[in-house]
């Protein structure tokens, strides 16, 4: 019976009107849990959809969530959003892809969900249409989702820890639910989910490292001050340590800077909580590599910089592109505008991705205050001479153990990064997955075959 009144009250029962208040806060909700990041291909129409996510196993788009009833999510009740975030299923019943981080948000309560809803409902609807998925069969099949949801799933809504702080348990809710960190920051397993005894021990995605943020103080962030930690996320810059680039730019321009210093200070406090993830062959922290050059006089004035050869030296290709905003000596500028080559992260990193991603792509961070800019050199210099640049810089200011850097290497890069190692044990684990459902439904099928004797 009780399921019943459910089905029937989310199905006929009139949703509660929305007031300011609950508007106002849903828009807060939905800037911390960076709705529009993944919901916003055009700027001029955010939340209409249309991002592509990039996966191992093809590209799924992001949907449509503004209240257009025939493109978008207008038609749907409360309990159909509600469902979709708690539980990764649609308004038509359908299993959502993990791509979207329902195993996140089915922590929040029901109270933010409705909030965020009344925000996106409170928007200009926009009609625009969502492009297909590209994925491969069967993947492209959404109940195969049971399975995975079987393994890396567990519904509902986070429960405060009374043995911790009310600090604690708003950064618990903040970093595992509404901003679900985890997500980028934590590997990921055999079926794609989060390995959970690496908890926020650093993950590749589409080409980038999102570093360990444990409070490990080499391999993660435990030597930072709470305050650095607080300003990184805020601004996106701590000088002598980080400059955010990629994925994490994104975050901060989109998200983590409208977030109260409260809610920052929150966050801070529960990853200082969480067991410290260290890999051995860290032997000092990303930030703590590298020295300032001192070749550049020695090279200006003695040849041009070609950009049609490999025949350039890295130096040459150092003072040529980089020098006029990062200083002959790689010291940047005051502030960290333009950062400081030596002690950054990103530099001073054993795996050069992500120095080849900013080299690549740039970067573009905006701020409530001020944009940070570095263009890509993606279509001005070769895969050889980002080789030659990249190694100078890793050599002059970077990580010594970083073996040298092929041309290969970045080729990949350019690409959006190593294919998956999943790749090639998906022919594998579909073959047994089949196995599987032939045996169930072979199972059902007997048993539903068997005719029970008739009572004497």
């Amino acid at each position: 019976m009780a399921l019943a009144a459910g089905l029937v009250h989310g199905a006929f029962a009139a949703d509660a009107a929305p007031n300011a208040d609950q508007i106002k806060r849903g828009e807060y909700l939905a800037k911390a849990a960076d709705c529009i990041a993944c919901h916003t291909v055009d700027p001029a129409k955010p939340f209409a959809g249309g991002y592509p996510l990039a996966t191992p196993f093809g590209t799924i788009y992001g949907p449509n969530i503004t209240a257009d009833k025939e493109t978008g999510i207008g038609d749907w009740s409360d309990e159909q959003f509600v469902r979709a975030l708690h539980e990764g299923i649609d308004d038509e019943g359908k299993r959502l892809y993990p791509a979207f981080p329902y195993a996140s948000f089915t922590k929040l309560s029901r109270d933010d969900v409705l909030a965020i809803k009344a925000y996106l409902f409170s928007l200009p609807p926009i009609q625009q249409k969502t492009p297909e998925n590209k994925l491969p069969f069967p993947l492209n099949q959404r109940w195969l989702m049971a399975g995975w949801n079987l393994f890396n799933f567990t519904p509902g809504e986070l429960k405060a820890d009374t043995a911790k702080s009310p600090e604690w348990n708003r950064g618990n809710y903040l970093v595992n639910g509404l901003a679900h960190c985890q997500e980028c920051h934590t590997p990921r397993n055999l079926t794609m989910g989060l390995d959970l005894k690496r908890s926020f021990g650093g993950a590749q995605l589409g080409g980038w490292t999102a570093f360990n943020i444990s409070p490990d103080p080499v391999s993660g962030v435990g030597d930072w001050k709470d305050e650095e930690l607080v300003q990184y996320l805020k601004t996106g810059v701590v000088p002598g340590k980080a400059s955010a680039a990629g994925g994490m730019a994104e975050a901060i321009e989109h998200s983590l800077q409208y977030l109260t210093d409260d809610d920052l200070k929150a966050i801070v406090t529960y990853l200082r909580s969480v067991p410290a993830v260290n890999d051995v062959a860290d032997k000092k922290p990303r930030y703590a590599w590298g020295q300032p050059a001192d070749d550049d006089a020695e090279i200006r004035g003695i040849a041009a910089v070609s950009v049609s050869s490999n025949a350039s030296g890295g130096a040459e290709l150092f003072s040529g592109n980089c020098a006029s905003c990062h200083s002959a000596s790689g010291s940047g500028v005051v502030g960290g505008y333009y950062p400081s080559l030596f002690n950054n992260s990103v530099v001073g990193a054993r795996d050069p991705g992500n120095l080849l991603m900013v080299i690549l792509n740039g970067v573009q961070r905006r701020g409530v205050k001020e944009e940070t800019f570095m263009p890509g050199f993606a279509g001005h210099l070769n895969d050889g001479q980002i080789a030659m640049l990249a190694n100078y810089v890793v050599k002059q200011y970077g990580h010594a153990d970083t073996p040298p850097i092929t041309p290969e290497q970045v080729k990949v890069q350019r690409q959006g990064g190593p294919a998956s190692p999943l790749l090639t044990l998906l022919p594998v684990g579909l073959a047994a997955a089949a196995l599987i459902v032939v045996f169930i439904l072979f199972s059902v099928f007997r048993r539903g075959g068997r005719r029970r004797p008739k009572p004497s």
